[in-house]
This record gives C-alpha cells, sequence and structure tokens, in this order.
C-alpha cells in the first residue's frame, strides 16, 4: 500500500472513532403551536451513526413530552446495536428532558437492554416499560387498570382491549436484534403512558425499532406501494403479516382483526391515533382518516394515542362496540376478497416453476393458459420471485415477451416484478424495454 492509501485508511479510522454530540433541542415534543408535526421530531433521529462514540445532549431541552423523551431511550438502543457507545448528557434543571429523563427512570437505559428480567424503576405517574415478552406485557396492563380505575368499568375494559392489541402487534411484529458475544439479543419495544388528572386526558406511545409495518405485510402481501399505503392496508380487517391468503406456506395464525378493531374503537373513544412506521403517517380521529409521508423515517413502529376522558359520559358497553365492529369486517372482507380476486393475478414463481425456474416450455404453458387469460380479464399480474435462486432469459423471454407487447406501455403499471434478484429484475427490465415502444 503507499502512503496516500495509508493516510486515508488513518483519516477513515479517525472519523469512525470520532465522537457525535447529538443537541435534544429545546421544544421535543409532537406538537408545534399547538399542531401535531411528527416531520420535526422524526427527523432529528439520525440513523447512520455506527461505530462511534455518541453523547445525547438533554441540558438545551427545556420544553418536552414524556412520550418523545421515551424515544431517546430506543434510540440510545438501537445506536448500540450498531456498535456506538452511547452516554446522556443530563443537567440538573427541575424542567425538561433532563428530568423527565430521570423521572421515567431512564438512568437503567441500558441494564435493561443487557439483562432481560430488569425493567425501569421511574415515576409511578409516569411509568416506562421494555417490552420483551409476556411478563412485560402483564405489568404494562395492571399499570394501565390501576391508572384508570377512578373511571368507569367499561372505560378500563376498553383501554385495556386497545393496550393489549398494540402490545401485542409490538411483540409479534416489532422484533429487532443486536448481538452480544457470540448471541444475539432482542431489542425491547417500549411503552410509555401518562395520565394528566387537570385534563382528563390519557396519553401513551408503543414503539419498536423492527422492519416497520410495509417490510412485515410484504411477507404476505406483496408489493405494498408506500409505508402509509401498508399501514393503512394494516388497518383493514383480516389483513397482517401473518395472516395471508397468496402463500400457502405461510402460518395463518393471526387473524388480522386486532388493528382494525382498535382503530374503530380508539375513534369511538374520541380519541387521537398516531401511526408512524418507515416514512409513512397515518392520523386516526373521531372526523376522518388522513396520511402523510415524511421526509424522514423510523425504523420500525410506534403508535401515539391521546384519549380525552369524561367522566360524565355515558357508558359505552365494550362487548356490544366489538360485536358490531365484526360484523362490519365481516362484510369489509367479504368486498375486499372479490376486489382483489378481481383486480390481480398472483404468481408464485417458486411454486410453480421451482427455485431454478428454467423450463421454457413449461414457461410457454402457463403464459398461454394462465397469464393471458389473466390479462384479457383485466387483472394486473404479480409475480413473485421470493426463493427463486435464477432463471435465464430464454425463461422468462417465454413468460413475459408476448404479454408485454400485449400490453404496451401499459405493462409498467400492470405488471409487478416482487422479490427478485438483481440479476432477474435486470433482464426483466431488459424484456420490458425490448418488447414495449
Amino acid at each position: 500500500m503507499d502512503k496516500d492509501g495509508i493516510l486515508e485508511n488513518f483519516r477513515q479510522e479517525l472519523k469512525s472513532n470520532s465522537g457525535v454530540n447529538i443537541v435534544v433541542p429545546n421544544g421535543f415534543n409532537f406538537k408545534e403551536h399547538g399542531a401535531y408535526d411528527f416531520e420535526s421530531l422524526v427527523g432529528f433521529f439520525d440513523w447512520t451513526h455506527e461505530n462511534k462514540q455518541v453523547t445525547i445532549d438533554l441540558t438545551r431541552c427545556l420544553n418536552a413530552n414524556y412520550q418523545a423523551v421515551s424515544l431517546l431511550v430506543l434510540y440510545a438502543w438501537k445506536l448500540k446495536s450498531q456498535g456506538c457507545t452511547v452516554t446522556f448528557h443530563e443537567s440538573s434543571s427541575e424542567n425538561g428532558a433532563s428530568e423527565m429523563y430521570r423521572r421515567l427512570g431512564a438512568r437503567g437505559t441500558f441494564n435493561v437492554l443487557m439483562h432481560p428480567n430488569s425493567n425501569f424503576r421511574g415515576n409511578q405517574y409516569k411509568p416506562l416499560f421494555a417490552l420483551r415478552d409476556s411478563n412485560d406485557f402483564k405489568k404494562v396492563i395492571e399499570t394501565a387498570q390501576s391508572y384508570t380505575q377512578d373511571f368507569n368499568v367499561e372505560f378500563t375494559k376498553t383501554l385495556r382491549y386497545v393496550l393489549s392489541e398494540l402490545l401485542y402487534n409490538t411483540l409479534e411484529h416489532g422484533q429487532s436484534h443486536y448481538k452480544y458475544g457470540e448471541k444475539y439479543h432482542r431489542i425491547p419495544s417500549l411503552c410509555q403512558f401518562s395520565w394528566f388528572r387537570n385534563r382528563n386526558e390519557v396519553s401513551f406511545i408503543i414503539a419498536d425499532s423492527g422492519i416497520g409495518i410495509k417490510q412485515h405485510l410484504e411477507q404476505a402481501f406483496p408489493g405494498q406501494g408506500s409505508h402509509e399505503e401498508a399501514i393503512i392496508k394494516a388497518m383493514k380487517p383480516q389483513v397482517s403479516g401473518t395472516f395471508g391468503r397468496n402463500d400457502p406456506y405461510k402460518e395463518k395464525n393471526n387473524a388480522g382483526i386486532g388493528l382494525f378493531l382498535s382503530t374503530k374503537i380508539v375513534r369511538r373513544l374520541n380519541a387521537d391515533m398516531h401511526i408512524v412506521s418507515g416514512n409513512g403517517l397515518v392520523h386516526i380521529s373521531p372526523r376522518d382518516i388522513t396520511n402523510k409521508r415524511l421526509e424522514a423515517h423510523w425504523p420500525g413502529t410506534f403508535v401515539l394515542v391521546t384519549i380525552k376522558v369524561d367522566r360524565d359520559s355515558s357508558e359505552q358497553k365494550l362487548d356490544e362496540m366489538l360485536q358490531g365492529f365484526r360484523e362490519e369486517a365481516l362484510v369489509e372482507q367479504k368486498r375486499a376478497d372479490g376486489s382483489e380476486e378481481k383486480e390481480n393475478f398472483y404468481i408464485h414463481v417458486a411454486n410453480y416453476f421451482g427455485f431454478y425456474a428454467e423450463d421454457k416450455e413449461a414457461a410457454i404453458r402457463f403464459r398461454n393458459e394462465r397469464i393471458f387469460p389473466a390479462l384479457e380479464e383485466e387483472k394486473k399480474i404479480k409475480l413473485d420471485f421470493v426463493g427463486v435462486e435464477s432463471s435465464p432469459h430464454s425463461f422468462l423471454s417465454a413468460l413475459l415477451a408476448s404479454p408485454i407487447r400485449s400490453l404496451g406501455m401499459k405493462a409498467y403499471k400492470n405488471i409487478k416484478i416482487l422479490n427478485a434478484s438483481p440479476d432477474i429484475r435486470e433482464t426483466v427490465d431488459f424484456i420490458m424495454d425490448e418488447n414495449t415502444e
């Protein structure tokens, strides 16, 4: 290696070992001038740091929110999983992010991460929980019930139901891991909630650093267009990453209705729910459901719920609500089943042609017997190459060239290629270009 190369390696090493100071800004919460603003908060987090000394500076933040501060704990865990050494710099102020950090018991952040039987020991009125298993789940539910004992029984049951569904979701779908020694360990999800007695408001957040809703959903429902579209898809009945009709080898162990029911109940409770996953944001309110694409992204999912509690309101029976929503779900699912069957023709390539999709004659037969009839019915073609090791040009051309020519430029919209290796993707793109004008 020449002198310049040695110097460059030295510079890179110095750069990787250099410290990073991340200053938490004043006004670290989910609102700006009284209106929800997730862009600024999500944009604060830089997930690119690896193998660095990182300091998270809380000293300049005098206006914060407990749920927002709890996300800093998850952020620290994620950075540690990426080889960073993370420390928090606090002020002695009795206001702001530093004090909230202490009240949450967040000084035990890394002890909780490294010891699966430990949890946070913060203020009982602003509890923070690590979520890894059923024992942690039980602790959250029990604490929530103690918070709502002054309200009517139906409200307590209803809040427990919503919490349970969201907690199940993060335990099942929100997993991420870090390597310590020779073993991989789970990065816990987080739950933090607060009851503001003076304004009869319950607010809680459930957050993880997992794969996110879109990637999880694509395990069973490939080809989701965007993160916000995937969130909306996940809110429909009988839709989840573990409840799929497309792949016969997937375990169908999730009814896929939990998030549907939770969002319906939240709207009935006159509450606000925000779901952030990837760069997608969906807001569920009593009035409507809106979505937005953020410039920044969250590597996983978090759900923020704020419920205004009216002590004098008439009791809404949980069982009655659930019965009505389940009936609505059945109607919607029947409609969705018919629509999906009408609009899409899904092909699991490995199921039909094996992991080495090479039989040209088989491709021609399948094209004539299945693809062309689907196109005549104006269905969109979805080709899923998951598990396919190789597929030569001759096979792909026999399968797709004629259908592409029949569609013309519409082929780019109506034929979707999913989970293909770079080589297969490049070959299909070439066939597309070759057969469209």
